[in-house]
């Protein structure tokens, strides 16, 4: 089944036999958004932040601050510079970049088709917001739980600026929900792609990729990934409460679903009595979170029952913190690997063996690593954990905070094509 949910601005919600009239109207727009002013557009976006602060912040949950930081027009502006070699008026005309004999100028690959991940849906918003600051036009493949994510898009009608008008703006967005065995419209939708952007577990990603494409098209793949922190003795010491909060924090935001969320907490110490202390506080904080914060949602049987069997598994071989139900679970054990994730707010603390953790940090897979140490020392062991694996090393508490780069990658910078002429000709 294929539903067309929002297309030329308007919400539609009916069911299709084929997407071939919106990918035709989503074409038709992009002569209008290559026609705006990029300072414009970062002017409308930052409105469309405070409009959304005003509006679903609750919905949001807790990521709303950080999306409506990001749409401002200082942060977003600074980000696009930055993944456009410094200057972002190549969107609009050559510029000259010290080359000495080119001059460059940056033109948008056309239509991006981004492939939503249904928990993290909020998280798929800020591609949709990065293909239009650089004059692209989009079609979003929904989710299941597509609900919030029509709202927010839709929403983009209500905000109007001196000189961009969300009602034109939306007009630059489409909406489907293609179900995955619909091969038809899944391959006209990649088929008709210049950048096809997936967020996604292994599964959806390597469903996607599978799809027949354009030979010019750009992927820009978000996921599937593995995250993990590590704290040294020194620092646990000092703040040991603020940094389980913090990890709390990170754990509980997507329920680990995340492709940035931690599932393991190594503990530089040699002292066992400092690793189950800090699991203790880590509990006591994932129990606050989950009553004030983030309460978690429901968790279906099949996963309880995964938890309870991870929870007998090292009930035998360690010691496990949990609540009396399967909202959060803190195990400790003598392993000193990667855990194997369970998600839905199950993390392992252990005792960091540098060595073995260097040769088990060889993976594309991992992508984010919290680290807390002094920063002569954090900055000597991001250089040697990266060097194979790892893309990003944010603050704990920061860890599913969406930036650019993301993934190892400027996602702003994957979707344009860099146009040269020489200066002199």
């Amino acid at each position: 089944m294929t539903r067309v949910l929002l297309s030329r601005g308007q919400t539609i919600e009916q069911t299709s036999k084929s997407i071939e009239k919106v990918i035709e109207d989503i074409n038709e727009q992009r002569m209008w958004i290559h026609s705006q002013h990029i300072d414009e557009l970062l002017e409308f976006f930052e409105e469309l932040g405070k409009y959304w602060a005003e509006n679903f912040s609750k919905e949001i949950g807790i990521n709303a601050k950080h999306l409506i930081s990001f749409l401002s027009k200082e942060n977003l502006g600074k980000k696009l510079d930055i993944a456009l070699r410094g200057n972002r008026g190549v969107l609009e005309k050559f510029i000259d970049l010290s080359d000495p004999e080119l001059v460059f100028h940056a033109q948008p690959r056309g239509i991006v088709v981004h492939w939503i991940a249904g928990n993290v849906d909020i998280l798929g918003v800020f591609s949709v917001i990065q293909a239009v600051i650089t004059k692209n036009v989009s079609i979003i493949k929904a989710p299941a739980k597509f609900e919030l994510l029509l709202k927010l898009i839709k929403s983009i009608e209500d905000v109007k600026t001196e000189k961009i008008s969300g009602k034109d703006l939306l007009k630059c967005i489409g909406i489907v929900y293609v179900d995955r065995d619909d091969i038809k419209n899944q391959e006209l939708l990649s088929k008709n792609a210049d950048v096809r952007i997936a967020w996604g577990g292994e599964e959806a990603v390597k469903s996607i990729l599978s799809l027949s494409k354009s030979p010019f098209c750009e992927d820009i793949i978000y996921g599937p990934k593995y995250s993990y922190s590590i704290i040294d003795e020194e620092s646990l010491s000092k703040n040991s409460e603020k940094i389980a909060q913090r990890i709390a924090m990170d754990v509980s935001m997507f329920d680990q679903y995340a492709c940035s969320s931690p599932h393991t907490i190594f503990i530089e110490s040699n002292n066992e009595n400092t690793i189950e202390n800090f699991a203790k506080e880590v509990a006591k904080s994932l129990d606050d979170v989950n009553r004030i914060l983030i309460p978690k949602k429901e968790t279906s049987s099949d996963k309880a029952l995964e938890i309870l069997d991870v929870r007998t598994e090292y009930e035998l071989k360690g010691d496990v913190i949990s609540s009396k139900g399967t909202e959060w679970t803190v195990i400790v054990s003598k392993e000193t690997n990667l855990a194997k994730p369970t998600f839905s707010r199950v993390v392992h603390i252990r005792k960091l063996d540098r060595e073995k953790l260097q040769k088990e940090n060889s993976s594309r897979k991992i992508q984010t690593i919290a680290i807390v140490m002094e920063k002569e020392k954090r900055y000597e062991m991001i250089d040697k954990l990266t060097l194979l694996a790892g893309d990003r090393c944010p603050n704990v508490g920061n860890m599913s905070l969406f930036d650019s780069p993301w993934d190892g990658m400027f996602g702003m910078d994957r979707m344009v094509r860099w146009i040269t002429t020489y200066k002199n000709g």
